[in-house]
């Protein structure tokens, strides 16, 4: 099961990426406009360590908890990782369809 896991695991932060990539680049974009003054992505209670204005330091925080989880198969870490990534699609989405 944990191949599965990891496998989708592995997918999914690859999807963010690419849509991580596209939406920085659409924020700094609107920064230069000056319509993206906002501090950080997501909010201090968000589960997130990382606290950034763009999505990169948070694809690395869940990049890295995968490594993370790789190496311990630890299921509290396993579903505050399923947890960010859950959270990142629904912002991207959310995003990409403001945006787009």
């Amino acid at each position: 099961m944990s191949k599965a896991v990891n496998q989708q695991l592995v997918d999914n932060i690859s999807i963010i990426l690419k849509k991580s990539l596209a939406a920085d680049a659409t924020l700094a974009d609107l920064r230069a406009k000056n319509k993206a003054s906002f501090k950080a992505i997501f909010k201090e209670d968000a589960g997130f360590n990382c606290s950034d204005n763009t999505f990169q330091p948070y694809v690395e925080e869940v990049a890295n908890d995968l490594l993370a989880w790789q190496q311990s198969q630890d299921q509290q870490l396993l579903i505050a990782l399923v947890k960010k990534i859950e959270q990142l699609f629904t912002v991207l989405g959310n995003f990409e369809a403001s945006h787009s």
